[in-house]
């Protein structure tokens, strides 16, 4: 699921609880970079942005590139309107959302997600984000 782009509106003195975005780093547009339709989650697309659909599979790929809890990365999730969201938090607590083109901003409720582990697979790491680093991976080279 791809949250909304559109910013979110808070009265005048309200405070927004929302976990702040993470810049775009090298490693975001390298596993944007290599997303095709056939690793993308047709059940959580919502029809907004170029990387809907593409949430746990990216962030999967993400957090084991990048070294996973070890480098204080937390995968997150969230139902939200019958659609899962999944994300990571960064060291700082901030958000690292891979379906969010560079200069693209969110008002989903990343506050209200939880923390979750990706899904058990036999190898440790499910085979579309295994695909994934292998791009990332050969991209390199």
């Amino acid at each position: 699921m791809s949250p909304s782009r559109a910013k979110s509106r808070t009265p005048a003195g309200a405070r927004s609880e929302n976990r702040s975005l993470a810049p775009a780093d090298k490693l975001k547009r390298e596993v944007q970079a290599v997303l095709t339709d056939e690793l993308r989650s047709d059940e959580n697309r919502i029809g907004h942005g170029k990387f809907d659909g593409f949430a746990y599979v990216a962030a999967e790929a993400y957090f084991h590139l990048a070294g996973g809890y070890e480098a204080g990365l937390q995968p997150m999730q969230l139902k939200h309107r019958g659609r899962s969201h999944w994300w990571l938090l960064d060291p700082s607590g901030r958000v690292i959302d891979l379906t969010l083109a560079p200069r693209e901003t969110s008002d989903f409720q990343y506050q209200r997600g939880h923390r979750r582990t990706f899904r058990y697979t036999p190898a440790g790491i499910s085979r579309r984000a295994q695909t994934v680093v292998e791009r990332v991976r050969a991209a390199r080279s």
